[in-house]
């Protein structure tokens, strides 16, 4: 399968180690039509942007910058975190709703709301190795985390790599995502989800986004897992927001719908 663009990459603003103009090259090497800086939230440890404002002036230079690339449609995203058990992100609304695309997913470090919240879920998550019962709890809640980002952020677009840290129960998270509209990623970056949790999400008629979660310029575009998967479970292309035929962001992301509807 071949892909519109690539929607979910780092520079060197959170922990990529690429600036934007490289990751641009790159893109347009690749032969990808758009493109979406989307750098970590500020609120996991090491490697978060220094703070929001980072977004609104990556913004303001990425639009100084278009011109000179009539080819590439460059975008400028967030990949937020989720913090607590109520899905809350650590990018804040205002922000969130000038950005073109909002992706979201847990990652280890995050500093949570709460106590609480830090032990229900980044340090159950630690404990999942020592019993059944620990996996268990770290699954529950490492489950509802996401899904009550999905349901309390309306901005969300695409949740990032499902699973990936933070084992979940796809078959929730899935129905969540096809029931606010929110597009399951594909990770072509960590090879993950694995091709059973695919074929869950799949039967549960999730809409499928394949992004290379690149920080680096030699993977930006590098969707080489997502397409092997796709072709190899025959998954329709009309599933695959960005596939070549499907055209950009124009045609999925929740902003330009709102305007549209």
């Amino acid at each position: 399968m071949q892909f519109y663009g690539d929607y979910h990459i780092h520079t060197r603003r959170s922990d990529g180690r690429q600036s934007e103009e490289q990751a641009i090259l790159a893109a347009l090497e690749r032969g990808l039509k758009e493109i979406a800086l989307t750098d970590h939230g500020p609120l996991a440890a090491g490697i978060g942007v220094k703070n929001p404002q980072v977004y609104l002036e990556l913004k303001e230079r990425i639009e100084d910058m278009q011109p000179l690339y009539p080819d590439l449609t460059i975008l400028v995203g967030v990949e937020a975190n989720i913090r607590d058990l109520q899905g809350t992100l650590d990018v804040p609304p205002e922000v969130l709703d000038q950005m073109d695309i909002v992706i979201a997913g847990l990652h280890p470090y995050t500093l949570p709301t709460s106590m609480q919240d830090g032990m229900g879920i980044f340090v159950q998550n630690s404990l999942r190795h020592l019993s059944r019962a620990q996996r268990e709890k770290a699954i529950n809640a490492n489950t509802k985390a996401t899904i009550e980002a999905i349901y309390n952020n309306p901005q969300l677009d695409i949740l990032s790599h499902p699973g990936l840290f933070f084992n979940v129960d796809m078959e929730e998270v899935a129905r969540a995502c096809v029931k606010q509209e929110v597009l399951f990623e594909i990770n072509c970056g960590h090879e993950h989800p694995d091709v059973s949790d695919i074929i869950i999400a799949e039967r549960e008629g999730v809409s499928f986004i394949v992004n290379s979660d690149a920080h680096f310029t030699e993977t930006v575009g590098r969707l080489r897992y997502g397409s092997e998967i796709i072709d190899a479970l025959e998954i329709e292309p009309e599933r695959i927001a960005n596939a070549l035929d499907g055209g950009g962001h124009i045609r999925w992301a929740k902003k330009h719908r709102a305007f549209t509807f």
